[in-house]
């Protein structure tokens, strides 16, 4: 690409590849970068029931729709392009050999991708500033594929979290001493060289504080009670705020 660019004193604007996209940028280049905990937030982990990784995957960096590290979420990727902490070296390396985003090859450090749906990726723990070279420079190229990298895919069971959520919440607002915990159990999992998918199944614990009863649910049975919870409570004399919620937990529960 040949920048004439002073390697101890580079900052992003001295590489003629920032300039160029500072003269004409892309039409996502004001995308802001959005937070991967809001994809996937702590109280939904439990419910992921099949975790894919593979170590070499390939991902199109036109999905990649955000990162974990706070550092640059909120951020535009032109923001990231001139301002991130470890751009200079980045580009003086995109300089000297821009095959780099271009064929197979291994990366180390390696370059980590998160998904919930297989559709919009998060940067996890590395590849940030290589993320956003790897859109500025193959959007020059007209090209999408970042090839070997290391990609997470869950899979979330979506009915057995909402109704979770509904049922709380209606516990709560009939003051019920109702707890209820869900407890992933690992079930399986298929792998070989380079790949793997986990397993989990869904328990709950379901302890009763009045009663000090503690039982052990598994999914279906789960899902049975908290529809015997919507239909025993939703007297006429409920609280709109309760019978709105175990209306949610019934609507749910037909989807199942």
């Amino acid at each position: 690409m040949g920048s004439m660019v002073d390697k101890e004193r580079a900052e992003p604007h001295d590489f003629d590849f920032v300039r160029r996209q500072l003269n004409t940028p892309p039409h996502w280049a004001n995308q802001t970068l959005r937070t991967w905990s809001t994809a996937l937030p702590q109280d939904k982990q439990p419910f992921v029931t099949r975790h894919y990784w593979t170590e070499t995957g390939s991902v199109n960096v036109f999905r990649v729709v955000g990162t974990d590290h706070w550092d640059y979420q909120g951020k535009t990727w032109l923001q990231l392009l001139t301002d991130g902490k470890r751009m200079p070296r980045n580009l003086q390396y995109l300089d000297d050999n821009p095959s780099y985003y271009l064929e197979p090859q291994p990366r180390r450090p390696r370059i980590y991708y998160n998904t919930v749906d297989g559709l919009d990726y998060y940067v996890g723990s590395d590849g940030n500033h290589r993320t956003c070279l790897a859109r500025f420079y193959l959007h020059e190229q007209g090209l999408s594929q970042l090839h070997d990298v290391t990609v997470s895919h869950y899979h979330v069971d979506e009915i057995a979290f909402q109704t979770w959520q509904s049922a709380q919440a209606a516990l709560h607002a009939q003051r019920r001493p109702i707890t209820l915990i869900p407890r992933p159990v690992q079930a399986g999992r298929d792998d070989t060289a380079g790949w793997k998918l986990d397993y989990y199944r869904l328990e709950f614990e379901w302890r009763d504080l009045d009663s000090d009863q503690d039982d052990i649910l598994d999914r279906d049975t789960f899902l049975a009670r908290c529809q015997e919870l919507a239909i025993t409570h939703a007297e006429p004399t409920a609280s709109p705020q309760t019978t709105s919620l175990l209306h949610r937990i019934a609507t749910f529960l037909k989807k199942v």
